[in-house]
């Protein structure tokens, strides 16, 4: 964390509320109040860290009133950079790298950090660093079911009463995005704190190569203490569909009583259409770049997955961003696609790649390598 940041403070406002709720009485209702100091967030994104979520979410926080966002990978952890911090957020990937990136010595400063007070957020991948189970974290007395679990799917589930006064939403039935997450199962009770399940699967999808695959009823949404510190995680993907964000931010009340909701900076008509390749990303540098690109008022910019490409994203984009990310990802991404990138820069489509990845691709005079670091805000808006 930056040591010379400062401490950031709101302007309240009043709303107008003549005649509400108070009958005749025109009397003037003061909106609820804007918290004078932000909510410093940490966000965690290193080797492991490397979904689409971690994009959505990386907007969800930055454009929240009342947060503070900055990236930290397993380095800041193991050199005691959660200091000062309130929230640490983990999300979707692969949670085997993201301990392995962290190490146990940054896996046991998050634990300092929640059990002093700090509170934590987990996402899928976060829900299994939850877990209590060797080389993962261990924030919450719920087991992993080895070979549980299932492919890519839209799923009900079913958030209790319990659930929707912690997450400050509605009880009910949501349908989520599914992708592998991890299911768990109640463990026995520990010393550290207690858990507890807000919300459970109501339906399944077919084993993916693994054994098993019926988690109907099994643990969505878990809650609980650490020590002094809250920690929530789900196993699904809240921030991927914009009806379920009201979801997403309810973790974020849940562990930390912040009600926030994002407010995106109003944009122009932007006729530049920008694609930023998402898989294969790893660091704080992308998230980064990302946001650059993001608050410039004209630009358009949409997540790409590999998957999209194949179903043609490329021909309704004019420029498309390759950060800085896994070599092997990315060279694949470069070899497998020569011909849809040739189309799209011989029809004037702009490619932007960063550091070593550019060696990857063809020479082209619409091709442009961006030193890695760089921001990607001056290439993507200039004109031919």
């Amino acid at each position: 964390m930056r040591s010379e940041r400062v401490m950031a403070f709101l302007l309240g406002a009043l709303l107008l509320a003549g005649g509400c709720a108070s009958g005749s009485s025109g009397k003037k209702d003061a909106a609820a109040p804007v918290p004078e100091k932000k909510l410093k967030a940490a966000f965690y994104v290193d080797e492991g860290s490397r979904s689409n979520g971690v994009f959505y979410w990386a907007r969800l926080l930055s454009y929240s009133p009342g947060i503070e966002m900055t990236p930290v990978d397993g380095r800041d952890l193991r050199e005691g950079k959660l200091k000062g911090f309130d929230l640490l957020v983990i999300l979707g990937g692969s949670s085997a790298k993201q301990y392995r990136s962290m190490g146990e010595a940054g896996a046991e400063a998050v634990r300092k950090f929640v059990k002093e007070g700090g509170s934590y957020v987990g996402i899928c991948a976060g829900f299994h660093c939850a877990l209590n189970r060797k080389e993962r974290i261990g924030l919450l007395p719920f087991e992993y079911q080895v070979g549980a679990g299932g492919a890519q799917a839209v799923l009900p589930v079913e958030i209790s009463p319990r659930g929707g006064e912690i997450l400050g939403i509605k009880p009910g039935r949501y349908r989520v995005r599914y992708s592998l997450g991890p299911i768990s199962k109640p463990g026995a009770a520990w010393e550290h704190g207690k858990g507890e399940v807000l919300g459970v699967y109501k339906g399944t999808v077919s084993p993916s190569g693994r054994p098993g695959g019926n988690f109907f009823d099994a643990p969505a949404v878990i809650y609980g203490n650490y020590g002094k510190g809250k920690v929530i995680a789900t196993s699904f993907h809240p921030e991927s569909h914009v009806v379920n964000h009201a979801l997403a931010m309810g973790c974020i009340y849940a562990a930390t009583g912040l009600k926030t909701a994002p407010v995106f900076p109003k944009k122009n008509y932007r006729p530049v259409r920008v694609g930023f390749y998402t898989p294969g990303t790893i660091g704080k540098g992308p998230i980064l770049r990302m946001l650059e690109l993001d608050r410039e008022p004209d630009l358009d910019v949409l997540f790409v997955s590999g998957s999209e490409l194949n179903e043609g994203i490329l021909e309704h984009l004019d420029v498309f961003v390759v950060p800085d990310g896994m070599d092997a990802a990315h060279k694949s991404l470069a070899s497998g696609r020569k011909e849809m990138f040739a189309r799209f820069l011989d029809r004037g489509g702009k490619l932007l790649v960063s550091g070593a990845e550019a060696a990857f691709f063809a020479p082209h005079k619409n091709f442009k390598v961006i030193p890695e670091g760089r921001s990607f805000v001056p290439e993507a808006l200039a004109r031919p």
